[in-house]
């Protein structure tokens, strides 16, 4: 029996990056989760604080502007390189759903899971997916886990697809 739900499709959040880890998790969850008629969001974080501090202390405005535009045409570059590669696996799974990614600029107060967490808060989906990296206990203890922080602070179901 299919409810009016199913007809209508779902609103899936899957965060993205160019690591294997995510390209499993992304494959992982085209063949086990989406639906033809879902809604996916590939989100993909960016860490704009990566251009040099000392690029930021240049008095050269114009050298400024600059950096900032070639490290956005960067962004956009390597956003539709994971664009392209995560419709090309979906396309060659079958997969009929509605993809769309978001490129969103990490959080200065938390970084990348703070990121997701308050992008999933706001969109409400009907669930995460994310990629485990592996880090184990020891690196879990020293740099956290994204994945971890995710699944105890955001208010959606996390699916965490492990190596």
């Amino acid at each position: 029996m299919s409810t009016s739900n199913e007809k209508k499709g779902r609103l899936l959040v899957v965060s993205v990056d160019k690591s294997e880890h995510s390209k499993r998790a992304w494959i992982w969850a085209v063949e086990n989760i989406i639906r033809d008629n879902d809604k996916v969001e590939l989100i993909h974080v960016f860490d704009k604080t990566s251009i040099s501090a000392l690029d930021y202390i240049s008095k050269d405005y114009h050298k400024l502007m600059e950096l900032e535009k070639k490290y956005m045409e960067k962004v956009k570059e390597v956003s539709g390189e994971i664009l392209h590669e995560m419709l090309k696996e979906a396309q060659n799974k079958g997969c009929k759903a509605h993809i769309t990614v978001n490129v969103l600029e990490k959080s200065t107060e938390g970084g990348v899971k703070h990121t997701i967490a308050e992008y999933v808060d706001k969109v409400g989906p009907a669930c995460l997916i994310v990629a485990s990296r592996g880090a184990g206990a020891f690196g879990r203890a020293f740099i956290g886990s994204v994945s971890d922080y995710l699944v105890h602070n955001v208010t959606v179901p996390v699916i965490v697809v492990k190596q």
